[in-house]
């Protein structure tokens, strides 16, 4: 199971609350992986190293972390996430979905001091909307993700 989805995190409490909860999962996750008891079949395959399967079991759950915190992203108010062919981001208090057939370019607006530049999407009928932040976690990762899927230029 492949699930192509990414967010960025905003630099708030409901970003920092999200990672520190996520955090918290992944460490309950992680201690009960080092303190439960294997099945005798999974031991004798490795030939009595259990240490084998239970960092096996940790790199699962790094994967794993990875989607979970992607997915906690998604109902933050104002990230802006990448699931599938559309993309979605919060324009004047609600949720705006754009596919990513409309999107024509993406591109980094340099903004005044005091401000920081942002990921800008430009729509094939001219609207630009504003996606996020060069700064905010996540957002070099949507955005190459976007890139990806944007038609070349010929």
């Amino acid at each position: 199971m492949f699930i192509r989805l990414r967010a960025a995190r905003p630099e708030d409490w409901t970003g920092k609350l999200s990672d520190f909860l996520v955090g918290l999962v992944f460490l309950a996750a992680s201690v009960a992986v080092l303190l439960a008891r294997l099945p005798e079949a999974w031991v004798a395959a490795v030939d009595g190293r259990s240490w084998i399967i239970r960092v096996g079991l940790i790199v699962v759950l790094l994967w794993l972390n990875q989607w979970v915190g992607n997915l906690v992203r998604t109902v933050l108010p104002r990230a802006p996430y990448l699931f599938g062919r559309t993309l979605t981001i919060r324009e004047r208090g609600r949720r705006v979905r754009l596919p990513v057939r409309e999107i024509a370019r993406i591109y980094v607006e340099p903004r005044p001091p005091g401000e920081r530049d942002t990921f800008v999407v430009a729509l094939k009928n001219g609207e630009t909307y504003d996606l996020c932040p060069i700064a905010w976690q996540g957002a070099a990762r949507l955005y190459a993700r976007l890139a990806r899927a944007l038609p070349r230029p010929r």
